[in-house]
């Protein structure tokens, strides 16, 4: 499909969340090493993984846009987040299991990645991938 949009402004944000349901949003740093290794992987997830109206893909610079950043909490870097509605979100993705990087709230449903977890990426993002797909299919 397409790359993750770049997030420059908090327009740029909301015009994402208003056009899709799930939002996956990459908060990196030039700086940050681990961010340029996980990168490209993020990249290729969004690229096959996006549906549009259903789940999209955002990258936030956290030097380019630190209110951004401190609006959702984020301390380190890369941190992936989730929104539903345009609002933070638990996801519910089944078989995720704890380990690595993964915030799991009480419901066992992902709150965030907080580093640069690729095993844990590409298994949250297929599965949003997966559940986007079939919602895209209900709705047609």
């Amino acid at each position: 499909m397409a790359d993750p949009t770049h997030i420059a402004t908090k327009e740029d944000l909301k015009a994402l969340t208003s056009a899709n349901k799930i939002v996956v949003l990459d908060f990196w740093a030039e700086w940050c090493p681990p961010c340029k290794a996980i990168g490209p992987l993020f990249s290729k997830l969004a690229r096959e993984y996006a549906v549009p109206g259903q789940l999209a893909f955002g990258k936030v610079d956290v030097d380019e846009v630190p209110d951004i950043t401190q609006e959702f909490g984020v301390t380190a870097m890369p941190s992936f987040l989730f929104l539903v509605d345009g609002e933070p979100a638990a996801v519910d993705i089944a078989n995720v299991g704890a380990g690595g990087g993964l915030v799991i709230n009480g419901d066992n449903k992902v709150q965030m990645i907080r580093g640069a977890d690729p095993r844990a990426l590409t298994t949250v993002i297929s599965g949003l991938g997966e559940a986007a797909k079939k919602a895209a299919e209900n709705t047609a």
